[in-house]
């Protein structure tokens, strides 16, 4: 009789501790927690902000809809879950990116969750749309859409002005000089209207965390070099005159590399914002 009544008094306890840490609750809870991970581990990669999200993944946030991915997800079996086994690896969070991989712990919950269906458990917070673009703001929208493609100009200008410097050197040929100076006044013009054409794209862009500061960055930037390769243009014509010194082309040709650098520079901040930081890698 005591065996039996002590069976029956701990399946009474554990009947009454199951409802009171609130086991029927747990879905709701772990899917709180993973989606609390996933904002602070995933969306550098993954927001549904970012313009191109990596692996065409941009809804990490949305559980209901990564759970239904079976591509992502086998809800009840974290082994063949392919978001859980990268996460395990530490494969996600990217290694060359800015976000440390999960904890031990974090990826306990991950797994329970995945274990337990890979329940939803809260909405998706969807940012409200933007306002509508005025009409000032369509002309900027429409003129911005040319950044991307003119940035093409500056780049391959500039950089194909120290080839042709270097063998002017070598061979002294006036034609090459021509060359320099041609590719260098039309690398100012048109890093002049690139950076002019990036203002209005920027104007009317909205961007979040991570890409609003590199935005800013590309920004600044791409103008601190549009600004430098006027004065490239102009230090070019003085060095290649007739009378000027050698000192004044050596001076030119530190200040081209520099330009060449700066460009590049710009142009990777630029692929950034489209691509991801770590979009050049090898």
């Amino acid at each position: 009789m005591r065996r039996a009544f002590a069976k029956v008094l701990a399946l009474v306890l554990i009947s009454l501790a199951s409802r009171s840490y609130g086991v029927e609750d747990q879905p709701p809870a772990l899917a709180a927690q993973v989606h609390a991970i996933f904002s602070v581990k995933c969306v550098e990669c993954h927001a549904a902000d970012l313009p191109h999200p990596k692996g065409k993944f941009g809804y990490v946030l949305d559980l209901a809809r990564v759970a239904a991915n079976p591509k992502m997800i086998v809800p009840g079996n974290p082994a063949k879950s392919e978001l859980y086994q990268m996460l395990v690896h530490d494969e996600m969070p990217d290694p060359k990116g800015n976000t440390p991989p999960l904890t031990p712990e974090e990826k306990a919950i991950v797994k329970a969750w995945i274990e337990v269906g890979a329940p939803a458990g809260v909405s998706p917070v969807i940012p409200p749309p933007p306002p509508p673009l005025t009409f000032c703001q369509r002309i900027l929208r429409d003129l911005g859409q040319f950044h991307p493609p003119s940035t093409h100009f500056p780049i391959a200008l500039l950089i194909v002005a120290l080839p042709a410097e270097l063998l002017w050197m070598l061979t002294r040929k006036d034609a090459w000089k021509e060359t320099v100076r041609f590719c260098v006044v039309l690398g100012a013009v048109s890093a002049v209207v690139t950076a002019s054409l990036g203002w209005c794209e920027g104007a009317v862009s909205h961007f979040s965390g991570l890409p609003a500061q590199i935005l800013t960055w590309h920004r600044w930037w791409g103008t601190a070099t549009a600004v430098w390769a006027i004065f490239l243009a102009a230090l070019c014509q003085y060095a290649h005159g007739t009378a000027s010194p050698s000192r004044a082309r050596s001076v030119f040709r530190l200040t081209l590399l520099v330009g060449i650098i700066s460009v590049s520079i710009a142009g990777y901040l630029g692929a950034s914002l489209i691509y991801g930081l770590n979009h050049f890698a090898w």
